[in-house]
């Protein structure tokens, strides 16, 4: 293969790009941008020498193993035969090595003859590259010194015809050109006075001017004239003559001028009262919203058209000109709204009567149906905002993917032009793209935030939500003050009253579309379900249950005369039983207000996803945050419902198992086996104490809601099992009492498991232990039971050394010296 017909000068067709394949051997001053094979003569005889080296190491090793090897067998008389040959072979392998060597040597001589020839050829081919190189672009400079010439001829005679295309082309093609091509003019000019380049240069830069100078004009007269062909004909022109913000502003004015007459036209429609009489409730939402219209479609009327001329990042600017109309326009229906509304005094109202400790304010001006609609209207006001900010930032978007997509085909063809480009270089590009993505971005976001419209916005939905939070206060004392109950129901009114007016306003809030409004209007549900609706279900609770017994009777109703007399109450509204039906009723309504702040919980995430659609990490995270409060807020309401039950449990059932356990003191547990079996004919006592229970039980089975009907079980085992463990241990058993012991636990643990589930044996777990201890024939034997207790589940409530040796000591057949001694 002969190098020269590899590489050879190309045609007009070559490329600036394109780098020859060069065989540059190691070591070379070839340009880094050239494919080199490479050849390493060097690196391959150095190689070679190192192997021969180590042969050589290893050939000495084997002579002198084989010389210690011939010196001890030439001892022997009859191995010198065979010395003698092993000399001679050793001979022949020596000289073979030396004919090796000769060999390796000129082969050596060889390689380093080819590589000097192998270099000469690289400069050869590298310098042949150059000269290509410098071909193709001396070919270039000429093609564009044509150009330029041929612009400068054509640019008036286009301009003279009002062939303004042509004419802006010219122009296009001249800005377009290298600088170097003006250098060499200014050389040709020095030589030959009758090809100026200068004077084409000049001639061109006037030609511009003069373009630019009609363009302008004709465009500002296709305005006046509202000739829309004219205006979109030249207003495609400018960016061919590198004027894109002249053209864009004065494009955006047109389009202001547009806006201006869709504002004007609204506002009529609004000042005479709409269009529906059906939606004057919203009339100032409706007016936003058809402002908002028209200029989205004037931006996706003219989108193609920017991307297309003028580039995907130019439509920012031209939004930046327009939305100055769009906040005139807007502003002036706020403060319209401002003034039909009367929101302003409305609000400095509300923001009095919320910040002062004075609830005697006069609110007659603020009637809460009005505010009910109002808000409404704010709410849709701000979502139809919110609507169109997202509609510039999804156009922004999709402009800047294909900005994005511009500069990976960019980047592309560097990759196949230049595949040796560094990570440095990469890094800067990759760098710059962000700089400039971001930059776009904090272009949009002081759009949105700086904007007279967003000013406006922010400052509406401040005010809202502070009249929000006194509309949502009103309906709660309200609700709380029309609070009662229906007749079979175990909730009164105001549970679902206050968590539908709560919901309400969280929902309008989600209406709006603010996160921070959500936020706010969420924090301010959890404090008011928290404060003063907690604070009101509990007054029933904190007053307490009534006691049972003559003497709590007695106290009670003294307490109940009192009442009477001091706040005016008749005697059913005072007395016991209305007492312990309000102490029920509460604890049933935070019992159900902890099961409405769940559900409450999952509508609003619902709704979030239904209402906001995509928002950005930190606002979710803001949401996330401010709906964490609720499961807080149910531990509160499950916690003080638990805390009545306890209250009740403590009221009517304590004193009763109390009395009703003490029956068994007066049962003898010392029995023969004629006691043991008259027992089991007659029971002395589980039987009279389970039919009492289940009578309490009863009465409150009807009137608690199920989560507290359970948790009143769950407290009533726990104070069965305290008790009964009381009096036990102020018993003496021997085995047969024992025994007839652990049959009255079986019969009560039965009852219980049938009315309260398997939880039974969870609270019974100290009084089984106690039976079986009572029930052993052997203080032996009571090691290996304490070892299962400590082996079960529940061994955390398993009975202490301390405590197994007074339950021992309850037996009285049993050794009191090996219960002392007992260890575990």
């Amino acid at each position: 293969m002969n190098i020269g017909d590899e590489y050879h000068l190309g045609s007009s067709e070559a490329s600036l790009f394109q780098e020859p394949l060069v065989w540059k051997p190691k070591g070379s001053n070839t340009p880094q941008n050239t494919k080199s094979l490479e050849f390493d003569f060097d690196l391959m005889l150095s190689d070679l020498r190192s192997e021969l080296g180590d042969k050589r190491r290893q050939e000495e090793v084997i002579a002198r193993e084989l010389s210690e090897a011939l010196e001890n067998a030439s001892k022997v008389d009859e191995h010198e035969d065979i010395a003698r040959s092993f000399n001679s072979s050793l001979n022949r392998y020596s000289n073979k090595m030396k004919h090796l060597e000769s060999a390796a040597t000129e082969l050596a001589s060889n390689l380093r003859t080819v590589s000097g020839l192998a270099d000469n050829i690289a400069e050869r081919v590298s310098l042949l590259d150059l000269a290509k190189g410098r071909v193709v672009d001396c070919l270039q400079r000429v093609s564009d010194l044509r150009d330029l010439r041929t612009c400068s001829e054509g640019v008036d005679v286009a301009i003279q015809e009002e062939d303004y295309e042509q004419a802006a082309r010219h122009i296009h093609r001249f800005l377009t050109l290298d600088m170097a091509v003006f250098k060499m003019g200014e050389q040709i000019d020095a030589r030959d006075a009758g090809q100026s380049m200068t004077h084409s240069y000049n001639v061109l830069r006037l030609a511009q001017s003069t373009l630019k100078n009609i363009i302008e004009r004709k465009f500002d007269e296709a305005v006046a004239a509202s000739d829309a062909a004219s205006m979109e004909r030249f207003f495609k022109l400018f960016p061919l003559i590198n004027e894109h913000q002249s053209g864009l502003e004065r494009f955006g004015r047109y389009l202001c001028q547009k806006v201006d007459c869709i504002g004007q036209e609204v506002y009529k429609v609004m000042v005479a009262g709409g269009t529906d009489d059906k939606r004057v409730h919203v009339l100032f939402a409706d007016s936003i919203t058809m402002i908002f219209e028209g200029i989205a479609k004037i931006i996706d009327l003219h989108h193609p058209m920017i991307d297309n001329f003028y580039g995907a990042d130019k439509l920012l600017l031209l939004i930046e000109i327009i939305q100055l109309s769009c906040d005139r326009e807007v502003d002036r229906v706020i403060s319209a709204f401002y003034k039909s509304r009367q929101y302003e005094e409305k609000f400095k109202i509300v923001s009095n009567y919320m910040r002062s400790t004075d609830r005697s304010l006069d609110l007659s001006k603020v009637d809460p149906l009005e505010l009910d609609i109002l808000l409404s209207e704010v709410a849709l006001m701000h979502s139809r905002t919110e609507l169109y900010w997202r509609f510039l930032k999804r156009r922004l978007g999709q402009a800047a993917a294909k900005i994005k997509s511009a500069d990976d085909d960019d980047q592309r063809k560097i990759d196949v032009f230049y595949p040796e480009m560094s990570a440095a270089e990469i890094e800067e590009a990759e760098e710059q793209l962000r700089r400039k993505r971001l930059e776009c971005d904090q272009k949009l976001e002081q759009l949105v935030n700086r904007s007279l419209l967003g000013t406006r916005m922010q400052e509406i939905i401040d005010r809202y939500v502070m009249i929000e939070q006194f509309y949502v206060m009103e309906c709660m004392q309200k609700a709380v003050e029309i609070d009662s109950t229906e007749e079979g129901s175990l909730i009164s009114s105001v549970v679902d009253d206050v968590f539908f007016i709560v919901r309400k306003g969280i929902r309008r809030a989600l209406s709006s579309s603010s996160v921070d409004c959500i936020c706010a209007m969420i924090n301010y549900g959890v404090t008011l379900l928290e404060g003063d609706f907690l604070n009101h279900m509990s007054l029933p609770i904190q007053s307490g249950y009534p006691s049972v017994g003559w003497t709590a009777e007695a106290y009670q109703t003294a307490q109940t005369a009192y009442n009477v007399l001091q706040h005016g109450k008749t005697m059913a509204e005072a007395g016991p039983d209305n007492q312990r039906a309000q102490f029920i009723g509460a604890a049933n309504n935070i019992r159900s207000a902890a099961e409405s702040v769940e559900s409450l919980k999952n509508s609003i995430c619902d709704d979030v996803k239904k209402f906001l659609g995509t928002i950005t990490d930190v606002e979710t995270r803001k949401i996330e945050h401010s709906l964490a409060q609720f499961d807080e807020l149910t531990r509160i309401f499950e916690s003080a419902a638990s805390s009545a039950i306890t209250t009740l449990c403590s009221a009517s059932f304590k004193p009763k198992l109390k009395s009703t356990s003490e029956t068994f003191l007066d049962v003898i547990h010392v029995l023969n086996e004629d006691q043991l079996a008259e027992y089991e004919a007659v029971d002395p006592f589980i039987e009279n104490f389970v039919a009492q229970l289940d009578k309490q039980i009863i009465q409150f089975e009807k009137v608690l809601v199920p989560a507290n009907y359970q948790e009143l079980l769950s407290v009533i085992c726990s104070e069965v099992a305290k008790q009964l463990e009381r009096v036990i241990m102020k018993c003496t058993f021997n085995r047969l009492g024992g025994l007839q012991l652990d049959k009255e636990l079986r019969h009560l643990t039965n009852y219980l498991t049938n009315v309260a589930g398997w939880m039974v044996r969870e609270k019974c777990i100290r009084l089984s232990q106690v039976v079986s201890l009572l029930n052993i024939e052997s203080v032996c034997e009571a090691a290996d039971v304490c070892e299962q207790f400590q082996s079960s589940t529940q061994s955390l409530r398993s009975l202490t050394l301390s405590e197994v040796k007074k339950v021992l000591a309850l037996r009285s057949d049993l050794p009191k010296e090996q219960i002392k001694s007992l260890t575990l």
